[in-house]
């Protein structure tokens, strides 16, 4: 199924995201991980693509045809171009292609220290490519703004000219504080972006991932999570069962506030999905999970 079928404006969907393993590619893992995931019923998964060239692209195309063919879950592959030659993206599409899959998540990229820029410079040089190759397309969006960005508005012209050139989904960055998602919707809207919006949530797993998502994604954190990470510091569980408490009551305001698509980071973690969505259901948000 394509993901612009999944997630409709409103319809308040709940999809994963999930990344391929690092080190040693254990099929058995990814197919226990999927296992567990499909019967808690996500709209689609999105599988991750780093930046480290073709073994991974592979990986997140096996993985995501893995999910499609064996647990019947949509699924959209990531695609970053800002350090792939137009050749090496146009075998990835065509790879795509033979595997059976309908949705890609266009990104640029991170760039890698040393290496110029290959052919493409953001994601609006491929969205049209992909469009026409007859993929759904998502598209990434920051509800704190692009680190890189000089202001919200030049964040949502680029929305927008995704949004034109075929983009029918958005992602977004995970945010923790839904006074910046609700303000950045309005903004969204008022800028003329009609598609739907999946809004990222990250489960808190530990101080040190959260330091590093401040550090790489410019994220802000309000103090209900800086007193979380105080007080379960040296309780890896403990952290674990309050950041997922503390993401249930967020999405199910967004959900209250009309919400299109919830996309939850799992981290590869099975249990955090299902301990969220077990919150979500007891308070009435999910059903026939």
């Amino acid at each position: 199924m394509r993901i612009d079928q999944a997630v409709k404006k409103g319809k308040g969907t709940l999809s994963f995201e999930i990344f391929p393993p690092k080190g040693d590619f254990h099929i058995d893992e990814v197919r226990a991980l999927l296992s567990a995931l499909s019967p808690l019923r996500p709209a689609f998964i999105s599988v991750t693509y780093s930046a480290g060239g073709s073994k991974n692209n592979r990986l997140t195309e096996e993985i995501a045809s893995l999910a499609q063919e064996e647990n019947h879950i949509p699924s959209a592959c990531h695609i970053t171009v800002i350090n792939s030659t137009k050749e090496e993206v146009e075998s990835t599409i065509d790879s795509f292609h033979a595997r059976g899959i309908e949705n890609v998540l266009a990104l640029r990229g991170d760039r890698i220290e040393g290496v110029d820029a290959c052919g493409y410079t953001h994601a609006t040089d491929i969205i049209p490519t992909l469009v026409e190759r007859g993929f759904a397309v998502g598209a990434s969006c920051y509800p704190e703004g692009h680190p890189a960005s000089p202001s919200p508005d030049e964040d949502f012209k680029y929305m927008k000219m995704k949004e034109d050139l075929g983009a029918s989904l958005f992602i977004s960055q995970l945010c923790f504080d839904n006074r910046r998602f609700f303000e950045f919707f309005r903004g969204a809207a008022k800028a003329g972006i009609t598609s739907p919006i999946s809004a990222g949530i990250m489960p808190i797993m530990s101080k040190a991932q959260v330091n590093r998502m401040i550090y790489m994604c410019a994220v802000s954190l309000p103090g209900e999570i800086i007193r979380i990470l105080n007080r379960y510091e040296e309780d890896k569980e403990g952290l674990l069962q309050a950041g997922l408490d503390y993401a249930a009551r967020q999405i199910a305001e967004l959900y209250d506030a009309g919400a299109d698509d919830i996309h939850f980071y799992t981290m590869n973690r099975a249990e955090a999905a299902e301990g969220l969505v077990a919150r979500l259901t007891a308070m009435g948000y999910l059903k026939n999970a």
